[in-house]
């Protein structure tokens, strides 16, 4: 019997090669879902853990007690591994620390009063800090330290801007103040460190180690947060501090393999059980993992459903196309079932012969498509990296081939189930028999199941039937094909008459093909629904990876978004355009993440459209948006020199002997470093002192920023702006080479000069006298006041684009705060959104707001933006101009990262099946080319022979595969069109149901 099958496989070698290449397909298919799934898990896993909020990815355990046996090393590792053993779950990564909160000072003696959460950089006494004393494990490795690590009892190191703050450096003495101290305690700063990445999950983990608010009552050059831990050594805490309630910290910062390892559900109860027993051993836990375990399980949920919805509805059209083939095959075999029959083979051997010749290429195709299969899902997805898991797909797949060739079988035989049930003398005559009103009624029922989905899917709630709404497109496809199908079938027939009638005989030769040929409409359908499903899938695809690009350049800003380190605003603006001096290809921005009602961008704008990616939501184009925010505004007034003359007069009408009073000439140098120019101690009378500014005789020289009455205690430790009773009239300021800095005619115009914008009352008034500019000390509260009288230099209010524009609550009142001020703002134009900001925030210029602001400060995030034009050494120019590299992102990355989230990944899969599936529309048509090759050529002979032209009959030869062809592809497009325009995106790429403006 063998022998039989492979003969007659031989003698039609190519139904067989067609039926073989459909099965492997089928089989790839179904051997592809399995790991896909498995293998897309991990992935979104991976991708969600990567990128969450570091307190979305990490949990602490907190535990307060004095240091337990005299060593807080053994005691910190022993709560690591308490935590280990309470969490139950590997894929952490692990910080260790220790703290004691408490207020730091630098000062000439202790002071003992000192109380924690007391008045930060007070007018009248020493600087202090909210600075926990803490401990880190491995900090010395992970920072830049300028001096050495603390290593004895006593010692300290301190963050680079809390010692700017304090003014201390290494071998300097601290004072650690805490109530549970008998009296504060002498710290020696042996270093000063700069964290190598702030954002790195060691420092970013821990809310103790990095400060990210601004204390409140800071003086007026405090320009950022200060109160940053002072990490000393472990001996600190094992002696000076052994009798104190210490707090230990465990951070667990999530890694990848988590949620690759253990499922969100096992996460989800270990974490609960943990927090239980957590609170058993006297220890706290807190955690905000369970946000990325639900987006985690959120986007599982819909590969898993998603996947197997578009495999089975491969699946489907796979049997179908098979049971075409094997139909058209089967057509040529009937004969020889006739033979056999004849010869008296039993029912059962025949069946085994007909069956065979589908079984035997069915078969090997099922051996062919599982490591095609594997290999095709591997490429798209990635391996996977669990063992168990690996197990499980390959289960898994092995299962779905098998399922897959059973099905192809079942197929198989329903399409020789009527040859084998017929009479040897129908199947020697070949007779036809008329199609069974059955088959009708399976039409039907499908449309009727096809109506009912796609009504469910447009009256369902949100998020509702989600497979349901998978399917929809594919049943309205098929309903809709099958009716098309007929539809041209029956066309055909009626043009018959009217072809013959008008003389186009190739017309009705075609036509009756069309019209009179077995399973036509069949074939029809299958191609009707493979294009429209395509098409579908496609355009779904391509809409999906549209809003993930708009998405991306909405968030991103740029096509390169870089994230740096930078002393303040003017460093970072100086920086970047000193290595990009054409501002062709970069731009320096500051985000304020956090202020107040809204979020601020600052960019550099004039290079605002050559470098940002614009979007029509922005409102007005790059160009006009620069225009609005960067209006013409006065020269600033610059210093060249390293000497100033300043020629004044001093009037004190409250004389005061403890107190010293200077003016202070603010100004600008080229690295953005505040410099202050102590002009005094002043006296009464006329004076003319210098002043040495040797960082301005640097190119291009230091701006005037302000003019300052600053007042200091006799030890001249610190300055804060200066108590009533102080009147000075500057009469000019000149550089060594004679020329003027600030002339008689410029002090006494008034229209040059302005107040602070911040909010705070002004501590000085300024008043235009013949001889120069007046300026008199308030009578306000000198801790809150604004020391300062400042060049007109920049347009004010300062000019802003918003999103979403809130009313001020009083006429004039609208403001915005960035770094450690707050400025008000005119609001020039609005916006539907705006990069990085979304549809709410606010941009305005860098420079005019860092020149209005005048506090020498940074904000939240320094950042430098790229066009794709940018040269690949950028990052080292900027390097070279001092600025540090921190991280990196690009439209094209996140673009990426959102492809590998649930919805995209099983959209992509949808798209996959559906090339298949056209895949095998063409192979059925190719069967049916091929099993109609010798009764057509029969049949065009016949044509010839009646004398019908050779033109004519080869006309008619392709024409009818031609028409079938065209109809099918362009109902398949019609019918494209219909299911996007009714039905739409029946999975939204985006599973937080973000939407493109």
């Amino acid at each position: 019997m063998l022998a039989l099958v492979l003969a007659a496989l031989r003698a039609r070698r190519a139904q067989a090669l067609t039926l073989l290449l459909l099965s492997t397909l089928a089989a790839a298919a179904a051997a592809a879902a399995p790991w896909y799934v498995l293998a897309s898990t991990e992935r979104i896993a991976t991708r969600h853990v990567e990128t969450a909020p570091i307190r979305e990815r990490s949990l602490e355990t907190i535990g307060e007690g004095p240091v337990d046996g005299g060593s807080i090393e053994a005691q910190l590792a022993a709560s690591a591994d308490q935590t280990q053993r309470i969490v139950g779950l590997t894929g952490f990564t692990t910080y260790t620390g220790a703290y004691v909160s408490g207020l730091a000072a630098a000062a000439t003696a202790p002071p003992a009063d000192a109380k924690p959460g007391g008045d930060q950089g007070s007018a009248g006494g020493e600087r202090s800090t909210s600075s926990p004393l803490a401990l880190r494990t491995g900090a010395c490795s992970r920072a830049s330290i300028e001096g050495a690590c603390p290593a004895a009892d006593g010692e300290v190191m301190v963050s680079y801007r809390t010692a700017r703050f304090l003014r201390v450096k290494a071998g300097d003495t601290l004072y650690f103040a805490n109530s549970g101290l008998p009296h504060p305690l002498p710290l020696k700063v042996v270093g000063v460190y700069r964290p190598d990445d702030s954002l790195d999950p060691f420092w970013s983990s821990n809310e103790q180690l990095l400060a990210a608010a601004l204390p409140t009552g800071a003086p007026p050059d405090m320009t950022e947060p200060v109160d940053d831990a002072l990490l000393t050594a472990p001996a600190t805490f094992d002696k000076s501090l052994a009798t104190m309630a210490v707090r230990t910290i465990v951070d667990m910062v999530a890694q990848p393999q988590l949620l690759v390892d253990h499922t969100p559900e096992e996460v989800r109860a270990r974490l609960a059980a943990g927090t239980v027993e957590a609170a058993n051993n006297r220890l706290t836990l807190n955690t905000q993992l369970q946000a990325t375990i639900k987006k985690v399980e959120r986007d599982r949920r819909l590969v898993s459903l998603g996947v197997p919805v578009g495999a089975f509805q491969l699946l489907v059209l796979c049997w179908f196309a098979l049971y075409l083939a094997v139909k058209y095959t089967g057509e040529e075999r009937r004969p020889d079932i006739g033979l056999v029959k004849l010869r008296g083979a039993t029912r059962g051997r025949t069946w085994a012969l007909v069956s065979g010749q589908s079984a035997l290429p069915m078969v090997a195709g099922a051996a062919l498509g599982l490591p095609i299969g594997y290999a095709a899902a591997t490429a798209v997805t990635g391996r996977i990296r669990d063992a168990t898991v690996n197990e499980q797909a390959a289960a898994l797949s092995a299962g779905a081939v098998a399922l897959a060739v059973l099905g192809a079988l079942l197929a198989a035989l329903l399409a020789e189930r009527r040859a084998l049930s017929s009479s040897v003398a129908e199947l020697l005559r070949q007779g036809r028999v008329r199609n069974r009103i059955w088959r009708d009624l399976f039409d039907l029922v499908l449309v009727a199941l096809a109506v009912a989905a796609v009504y469910q899917v447009k009256h369902r709630a949100s998020g509702d039937a989600a497979g349901l709404a998978l399917l929809a497109p594919g049943l309205a496809a098929l309903a809709f094909a099958l009716v098309a199908a007929r539809l041209i079938t029956f066309t055909a027939g009626r043009l018959v008459e009217g072809a013959l009638r008008h003389g186009r005989a190739a017309r009705a030769l075609t036509a009756i093909y069309l019209a009179r040929r077995p399973g036509v409409h069949r074939l029809a359908a299958l191609m009707i629904v493979t294009v429209a499903l395509l098409c579908t899938s496609a355009l779904t695809w391509s809409a999906g990876r549209a809003e993930g690009r708009a998405r991306a350049e909405l968030e991103v800003g740029a096509d390169r978004v870089l994230t740096v380190r930078a002393e303040n605003r003017l460093a970072l603006l100086d920086a970047v355009r000193a290595a990009d001096p054409g501002g062709a290809h970069a731009m320096a921005v500051v985000e304020s993440l956090v202020s107040g009602y809204d979020r601020v961008l600052l960019v550099d704008s004039p290079r605002l459209a050559k470098v940002a990616t614009w979007r029509p939501e922005y409102g007005a184009s790059a160009a006009q948006t620069a225009a609005l925010l960067h209006p013409d505004a006065p020269k600033p007034v610059m210093v060249t020199g390293a000497e100033l003359t300043v020629d004044f007069a001093t009037h004190f009408t409250d004389t005061d002997p403890s107190r010293v009073v200077y003016l202070d000439v603010v100004f600008a140098d080229p690295k953005g470093t505040r410099i202050a120019a102590h002009v005094g101690p002043l006296a009464e009378g006329p004076q003319v002192i210098k002043a040495a500014v040797p960082a301005c005789a640097t190119a291009p020289g230091c701006r005037l920023s302000s003019l300052q009455i600053m007042q200091s205690t006799k030890e001249e430790k610190i300055f804060f702006p200066s108590r009533p009773g102080v009147e000075v009239t500057l009469h000019g300021i000149t550089q060594a080479d004679g020329q003027p800095v600030l002339s008689k005619e410029m002090l006494s115009d008034r229209t040059r000069w302005r107040l602070g914008v911040n909010g705070n009352p002004p501590n000085l008034i300024a008043t235009a006298v013949g001889e120069g500019l007046r300026l008199t000390v308030a009578p306000v509260r000198p801790g809150t006041a604004d020391p300062g009288v400042y060049p007109l230099d920049t347009p004010a209010p300062l000019a802003t684009v918003r999103a979403t524009p809130r009313q001020p609550r009083l006429v004039g009142d609208q403001r915005i705060a960035y770094g450690s001020t707050s400025i008000s703002e005119t609001v020039a134009g609005t916006a539907r959104r705006l990069p990085r900001l979304g549809e709410k925030g606010v941009i305005a210029d860098l420079e005019y707001a860092d020149r209005l602001g005048a506090d020498f400060g940074a904000g939240e995030s320094l950042q430098v933006w790229l066009n794709a034009d940018a040269p690949g050494d950028f990052t080292d120019r900027l390097e070279a101009q001092g600025l540090i590299v921190l991280g990196e992102e690009s439209i094209d990355g996140v673009v990426d990262r959102y492809a590998s989230f649930g919805p995209p990944l099983t959209l992509q899969f949808m798209l996959l099946s559906a090339i298949l599936g056209l895949a095998l529309a063409v192979g059925s048509a190719a069967v049916v080319a091929a099993v109609e090759r010798r009764p057509r050529s029969r049949e065009l002979g016949a044509l010839r022979t009646q004398g019908a032209p050779a033109r004519l009959v080869r006309r008619v030869g392709v024409e009818g595969y031609l028409v079938l062809a065209g109809v099918s592809l362009l109902l398949g497009l019609l019918l494209a069109a219909i299911i996007r325009a009714y039905i739409g995106d029946v999975l939204p790429y985006f599973a937080d149901g973000w939407r493109a403006p």
